[in-house]
């Protein structure tokens, strides 16, 4: 049985989501080396500091297959880490560049915080999430606090993953 308030609550999220108009952006990415577990991450930038959201996730091996699992993780972070800048692409041609910074081939980890989501994987598998309506993983409008895409513990697998967010 559905519940009138389940509606009501689903058609102000669609309507939310219709009317805010943030733009969107593809951040791929690839793991770095095998002392980290970072793949990809988006993060508040430290100009114009704003809170953006993660609505999309793929993730997959880049490697030659093999029948191997992999916790993979969104996870919040701190700090920036070391690593390669990545220029968010607009998803659609007509908006302005992001107004958020994000990396990829990482050689030292970002500080890690709260596990938003864990995904076990078989390595020849390739997984994307997309968000319910309202689900989005969000960062604060603090410098540097993002989300990052890893591994549960470092390895010599290649990964690359590509997140699709919004931000204002």
């Amino acid at each position: 049985m559905v519940h009138i308030g389940h509606i009501a609550r689903f058609a102000a999220l669609v309507a939310n989501n219709l009317t805010r108009q943030l733009a969107r952006y593809s951040v791929p990415g690839n793991k770095g080396t095998a002392s980290v577990r970072s793949i990809v991450n988006a993060r508040a930038d430290g100009t114009t500091a704003q809170r953006g959201r993660v609505y999309d996730y793929m993730v997959g091996s880049i490697t030659t297959p093999a029948d191997n699992v992999f916790d993979h993780e969104l996870i919040r972070s701190s700090t920036a880490g070391t690593a390669a800048a990545v220029t968010p692409s607009p998803l659609d041609p007509a908006e302005a560049a992001s107004v958020f910074d994000a990396s990829d081939t990482y050689t030292a980890d970002p500080t890690f915080g709260v596990l938003l989501m864990r995904l076990s994987l078989n390595m020849r598998a390739t997984y994307r999430w997309v968000a319910a309506p309202g689900g989005e993983l969000v960062w604060p409008a603090t410098t540097n606090n993002g989300i990052t895409g890893v591994v549960q513990s470092a390895t010599t697998t290649d990964f690359s993953g590509t997140m699709h967010v919004d931000c204002a």
